[in-house]
């Protein structure tokens, strides 16, 4: 695996494979079928970075952003989807609800080009 993304933050590349998603949907789906223990690494592997993936893609205009740069939002968006679990479900599913193939998405959009 190599140049995914960013120079910078090609330490993240491993989780590129299961973390990577065009749409929220798609990202609840990995959130929901990862074990918690899968959410947590995640979580915390980008946590300590987080700002500086942010700090980065401000150096670009979010319509038009670069492959490498692409792939590092997708990969911010699947972190915040593994925050929850990490932060408050403490699993990766909110308990005590209706069951998680109940939950429709309904906006199934890409990542980016908003």
């Amino acid at each position: 695996m190599s140049n995914l993304l960013p120079q910078a933050f090609s330490a993240l590349e491993p989780y590129c494979d299961k973390w990577l998603a065009e749409t929220e949907k798609a990202r609840n789906q990995i959130r929901t079928s990862s074990t918690l223990e899968e959410n947590v690494e995640f979580y915390d592997a980008v946590m300590p970075r987080f700002e500086e993936m942010l700090k980065h893609l401000d150096e670009f205009p979010v319509s038009d952003l670069p492959t490498e740069e692409d792939n590092l939002l997708k990969l911010i968006y699947g972190f915040v989807e593994a925050s929850c679990p990490a932060e408050r479900f403490h699993s990766p599913v909110v308990t005590d609800t209706f069951p998680p193939e109940r939950f429709t998405i309904h906006e199934d959009s890409p990542a980016s080009g908003w």
